[in-house]
């Protein structure tokens, strides 16, 4: 059972790196570069309440409009999608801008959710023997966010066990927002 609930997560988790941000510039579209983001990522950038402002990330910059606002959130991760091209700010000078914290951690992303719902019912003998389940054992998983569900469950014959775990697990939604979600492995 728990070798089912880490390849799952295993699966639609990923890295995620974390910046607070000062910026003390006129400009109110703005394009800052945090050193050492590998190319493949993108990021999203969150105000001081926590609410998601349009960004993009080009090359080594990220673009985004402050409007006035001096704290933000950078979160960068290979599993966020890169925001409207629309966006182009003023490279600030080092001296305008302030990394006061950082951090790393793993979430859940609500797309890998979608993508391996996808695999599962495309081609669920493939994905078992990617996340190296015995012939003998099938799995699914069920999600459930505030607002909707992800359910990947075969059919499952009377009479067979079910084993199961759940847990509360930190996601990140297609809108960028982060929010708890319940998630179900179980194996049969």
């Amino acid at each position: 059972m728990d070798y089912a609930w880490i390849e799952v997560s295993q699966e639609v988790m990923r890295d995620v790196e974390i910046y607070s941000v000062s910026i003390n510039s006129v400009h109110d579209d703005v394009a800052i570069n945090i050193d050492n983001i590998p190319s493949t990522y993108n990021a999203t950038v969150e105000d001081a309440d926590g609410n998601i402002i349009n960004s993009y990330k080009f090359g080594e910059t990220i673009n985004f409009r402050r409007s006035g606002d001096t704290f933000f959130r950078i979160i960068y991760s290979p599993a966020l999608p890169n925001g409207p091209t629309a966006i182009s700010g003023n490279l600030l000078p080092e001296d305008q801008y302030y990394v006061s914290s950082s951090e790393s951690e793993e979430l859940y992303f609500e797309r890998l959710f979608y993508e391996l719902n996808r695999s599962y019912f495309s081609n669920y003998t493939d994905l078992k023997k990617k996340i190296n389940l015995p012939n003998r054992v099938d799995f699914g998983f069920i999600v459930n966010f505030n607002d909707k569900q992800i359910r990947a469950v075969n059919n499952i014959p009377d009479g067979l066990e079910v084993l199961s775990r759940s847990d509360r697990v930190e996601s990140m939604r297609n809108s960028s927002k982060r929010e708890y979600a319940e998630l179900t492995v179980l194996v049969w």
